[in-house]
């Protein structure tokens, strides 16, 4: 296989496909892009918007492959424009240079599109100018120069006219290429793109809309923190379902999706969170149109409601809706001991003593009803205590909001301990003998004895001895019990008497309200018949129509 190598000095660039280099498939590319990027949004109908495509096509493609003098088109305008906006130099008098407005103070050399724009300004000023002097020439109907004469500004006539002729050249230039643009857009569509019956386009031929419902919703209920969202298809559909959640409702909490049949039912339960909560559900038909359905705010009640009491608390458990019905449950948790305020009386008798206290009650049993009110309509089913209780009002809801308000009616029964109480009796004179107990001071005693002894011997004498002492007593306080009769003219008895717990009664109500949103009723969509199918359009090559004689016009070539 044959080899060829181009010399690294050499300033030649490689041809990726066929003539065109690298950066020249790249900008094709995004031409290209442009094309149907202005077909795509721009306004009007297909015929006005491929022609102005391929205005941008033809221009963009001569833009980018064009060259003049061996050298890009592009590099050419860059050099016109430097050349236009840039600097120049003057060759009159210093003296022609003085203006009779200050220069602009710029912070820096001024940019391009700065340039452009001061350009613009100029040339806009000066073309008023021209304009206003036109015009004042009319309205004073001067005459025109005698030939030979100069003008105004010191040029000969026919300079002038040759001015003004090359500026109507201009504007007749100008005028013949806008018309040439509008020919080519206008005969593009039925020239290049497709031959064939109703070829309108490129096959871009949207259908009409259908109206109606496709998507239902037939009932929503929510337990906790979470939400069981029942749908129903009117027709067959691909649905996706996405729950948001979070503190500003942009966080993905659930994501799931499902086909449905024509009439089918699907229940999804998706997790609630957050205070911007929303569950969308989107779809798809089986005529490629598409549309969606957002149960946010006001559509779930969530959180629940929660009311506290002093018997029991009350909470909301669930609550939903469906066609023929709105249900739920409530559970309610019960205290085993509560503070009780009640009058006691301490003394009883011949004299009698009450006192407010506030003691600790037992609560022995709780009883009630529970009443549910939607609308117009109501039920009532009993309280469990610590325990759930459900409910379901027969409605039937049409699309748009209901009030719902629960009335929790309680009646506790209690038990409060009592201390017992002091009964006193009144009776007659009598007297008693009472013992007390009495301290008695003992004085202390000294004294000396004296004796005499006689003593017998055994030879028949006797002898006489006198003895003494001294006995001494202390003095001392001792105690004696002494019986004292006591006479009571009249008396006052007290006995103390125990109680049993004193029962009583506590009656409360909660109230706690809430709402529900119900959608319209279901019905059955009916789909059009399809239209049949077109012929499909003939590609035709573009050498054959208006494209092949606007190349012959100006002497192009295909290159493949």
């Amino acid at each position: 296989m044959r080899e060829h190598e181009v010399p690294t000095h050499v300033q030649a660039e490689d041809k990726v496909l066929l003539w065109l280099t690298f950066p020249q498939v790249v900008a094709v590319v995004a031409v290209a892009a442009i094309g149907y990027g202005v077909y795509s949004y721009a306004p009007g109908p297909s015929g006005l918007r491929i022609g102005l495509a391929v205005a941008v096509a033809l221009v963009g493609s001569v833009a980018v492959m064009g060259r003049i003098g061996g050298r890009s088109i592009l590099l050419v305008t860059a050099d016109l424009l430097k050349y236009w906006l840039g600097p120049r130099q003057f060759a009159g008098e210093a003296s022609e240079l003085v203006r009779s407005e200050p220069l602009m103070e710029a912070d820096g050399t001024p940019g391009l599109v700065e340039r452009m724009r001061e350009k613009g300004k100029r040339r806009f000023r000066r073309l008023c100018r021209s304009r206003d002097r036109r015009n004042g020439d009319r309205s004073k109907q001067r005459r025109d120069p005698e030939p030979g004469s100069r003008s105004r500004r010191g040029f000969p006539p026919g300079k002038n006219q040759g001015r003004d002729g090359n500026r109507r050249f201009s504007l007749r230039a100008a005028a013949a290429l806008g018309l040439a643009l509008l020919v080519l857009g206008a005969g593009v569509p039925q020239g290049v793109v497709a031959d064939g019956p109703d070829a309108q386009g490129a096959g871009y031929d949207f259908p009409e809309p259908v109206e109606g419902r496709r998507l239902y919703v037939e009932g929503v209920l929510v337990a906790g923190d979470l939400a069981d969202v029942k749908v129903r298809a009117a027709t067959d559909l691909n649905v996706r379902v996405r729950a948001f959640g979070g503190d500003g409702g942009q966080i993905l909490r659930y994501a799931t999706q499902a086909a449905f049949d024509e009439d089918e039912v699907r229940s999804f339960t998706v997790p609630l969170d957050g205070n911007r909560r929303s569950v969308t559900l989107s779809w798809v038909d089986t005529t490629g149109q598409a549309g969606a359905v957002t149960l946010s705010g006001g559509h779930l009640p969530y959180p629940l409601p929660t009311i506290e009491g002093q018997l029991c608390d009350a909470t909301l458990r669930s609550l939903g809706w469906t066609t023929n019905a709105v249900t739920g449950s409530i559970s309610t948790d019960c205290e085993r001991s509560v503070m009780e305020t009640l009058e006691l009386d301490m003394v009883g008798g011949n004299q009698e003593v009450e006192v407010l206290a506030v003691r600790e009650a037992e609560v022995t049993a709780i009883t009630g009803s529970i009443d549910v009110t939607v609308s117009s309509h109501g039920v009532t089913v009993p309280v469990v205590a610590d325990g759930g209780s459900s409910f379901s009002v027969p409605v039937s809801l049409a699309d748009g909001w209901r009030d719902v308000t629960v009335e929790v009616g309680l009646r506790g029964t209690l038990s409060v301990p009592v201390p017992p109480i002091v009964r006193l009796s009144r009776e007659p004179e009598r007297t008693e003998a009472q013992s007390h107990v009495v301290p008695v001071r003992r004085p202390g005693i000294s004294e000396l004895v004296y004796d005499t002894v006689t003593i017998f011997h055994d030879d028949g004498t006797a002898t006489n001895h006198r003895i003494s002492t001294r006995l001494s007593i202390p003095s001392a306080t001792v105690s004696t019990t002494a019986v004292v009769p006591v006479v009571y003219p009249e008396f006052v008895s007290a006995v103390v008497v125990e109680r049993e717990p004193y029962i009583t009664t506590r009656r409360e109500t909660l109230v706690m309200e809430s709402g529900i949103w119900a959608d319209e009723p279901f019905s059955a969509l009916v789909l059009p018949e399809p239209e049949p199918t077109p012929e499909q359009p003939t590609q035709t090559r573009a050498s054959d129509g208006l494209i092949q004689q606007l190349f012959d016009l100006f002497g192009w070539e295909w290159p493949w």
